[in-house]
């Protein structure tokens, strides 16, 4: 990918473990995600998940977002702030059964007596669960996640942390995890790849 003379070329394979992209800003982690997640369109290569296809610039594939099966967790995680905390749930759901799931979802993320609330009434720490918990409704087969832990001030960070492991814990899928910090990727992460100036460095 090139935007604006920066250049990004990387080569990696995940299995079922968390992939810890370590690297400092403008060394092209974001960007990383984003192509996988087609929001950001490569200008050569391939990207498969799980033997899927969902990006070949030779054979011209390019799987719109909707179809990759991929769950983003934004730095600022893009909740709906006009949808309460069940609305921007039920966005994400794509079994029959939606109010099972939706009680599933509420339960496990700890959301309960929120869920008439907006995104602008709940703490960062309540965001993040929100974010996370419309996220896994679509049953992902990826999970990305944007320096998740960035947007938290202390005081919420320890806590959500440990929410955040119990979250990865239970995800028993491959899971992309982008910091900047060593810290949280060491605490978090079975492997990791470290990325400067659009280039993974070896090792």
């Amino acid at each position: 990918v090139k935007r604006q003379g920066f250049s990004l070329v990387v080569n990696f394979t995940a299995d079922k473990e968390v992939l810890g992209i370590l690297g400092a800003s403008g060394s092209g982690k974001s960007l990383t995600l984003k192509c996988i997640a087609g929001i950001e369109t490569p200008d050569f290569g391939k990207i498969v998940l799980d033997g899927r296809v969902l990006f070949d610039s030779v054979a011209g594939i390019n799987l719109p977002p909707q179809l990759r099966r991929v769950g983003y967790l934004f730095q600022d995680y893009a909740l709906f702030p006009h949808m309460t905390v069940r609305e921007n749930l039920a966005v994400g759901i794509r079994c029959q059964d939606k109010e099972k799931q939706l009680k599933n979802l509420v339960e496990s993320f700890y959301l309960a007596g929120l869920e008439q609330r907006y995104p602008s009434e709940l703490s960062g720490g309540q965001q993040q669960r929100t974010a996370l918990a419309r996220i896994f409704g679509s049953k992902p087969e990826l999970l990305l996640l944007d320096e998740p832990l960035t947007a938290l001030d202390d005081y919420l960070k320890s806590q959500v942390e440990a929410e955040m492991a119990a979250v990865l814990q239970k995800y028993s899928r491959t899971t992309l995890f982008v910091s900047h910090s060593r810290d949280e990727i060491y605490r978090f992460c079975d492997k990791i790849a470290v990325l400067a100036d659009g280039a993974l460095e070896p090792g």
